[in-house]
C-alpha cells in the first residue's frame, strides 16, 4: 500500500495579528533551557522559537522535583523572542529544580525539560528520560553536583539484568543518549548509581 504524504500550514491568530506557521513547527517552543549556579544566585538561560505576536513565560522552582511554585512571569513580543533570555534566582539554596512554561496569552502552555542545581550539597539526579515509551533511542537528562562517573543498569520488572554501562558526567546538567533498540518489548527499570553509591531510578516501556 502506498503512503500518502500531506503538507499543510497552521494559521495562528491573536487579536489584530495572524501568522502562517510552517507545518513542521509549533507556535511557540523551548529550544534550550539551562541552569548554572554562582556564589549568590542561580542563573537560568533559555531560548525559544516563537510565531506568536506575544508569548507568555512562567518560571517555576521546586525543592523536591514534584511540587513547583511560580517565581517569575512575563510576556515578550516576537522581536524579543529572537534573543536569548536569562533570569537570576537569588533565593535558591541547596538542591533546587527548575522548569519553564511558555505559551500564548490564552493559557496554552508547553513545559520545558527540568534542570537542577545543587548548591553546596553533593549528589546527582535523573531529571528526565524522554521518551518514556521507547522504540529505539532515549535521552537521559542527569544533573550532578560535581564531575563524576555514573553506572546505568537496565533490568526487567522481574529483576533480570539486561544492560549496564558507565558514563562520565560533568558538573551541572548532562544529556546522555541511550541506544535501547536491542531490548525486547516490555517494561523496564533504569537504575543509575554515582561514585558515592547514590541511587536514582526511572521506569520506561520499550515498544
Amino acid at each position: 500500500m502506498k503512503k500518502l504524504l500531506f503538507s499543510f500550514s497552521l494559521i495562528v491568530s491573536t487579536i489584530g495579528f495572524s501568522q502562517t506557521v510552517p507545518a513542521d513547527s509549533t507556535p511557540v517552543r523551548v529550544k534550550s533551557f539551562e541552569a548554572s549556579q554562582s556564589v549568590n544566585a542561580t542563573k537560568l538561560n533559555w531560548s525559544v522559537v516563537c510565531f506568536l505576536q506575544y508569548a507568555k513565560f512562567v518560571v517555576e522552582r521546586s525543592n523536591d522535583g514534584i511540587n513547583y511554585t511560580i517565581i517569575n512571569t512575563f510576556q515578550a513580543d516576537r522581536l524579543r523572542c529572537r534573543q536569548p533570555f536569562d533570569f537570576e534566582d537569588k533565593s535558591s539554596s541547596g538542591k533546587v529544580f527548575y522548569r519553564l512554561k511558555v505559551g500564548d496569552l490564552d493559557g496554552n502552555f508547553a513545559t520545558s525539560k527540568v534542570v537542577a542545581v545543587f548548591g553546596k550539597s553533593k549528589g546527582f539526579d535523573i531529571t528526565a528520560m524522554a521518551p518514556t515509551v521507547v522504540t529505539s533511542t532515549a535521552q537521559l537528562s542527569i544533573s550532578s553536583a560535581s564531575a563524576d562517573k555514573v553506572m546505568i543498569y537496565i533490568t526487567s520488572m522481574q529483576g533480570v539484568a539486561i544492560l549496564n554501562k558507565s558514563f562520565t558526567v560533568l558538573k551541572g546538567n548532562n544529556t546522555i543518549s541511550l541506544n535501547l533498540s536491542s531490548l525486547p518489548k516490555g517494561t523496564f527499570v533504569l537504575s543509575s548509581y554515582n561514585s558515592e553509591g547514590q541511587l536514582k531510578t526511572k521506569r520506561f516501556i520499550k515498544q
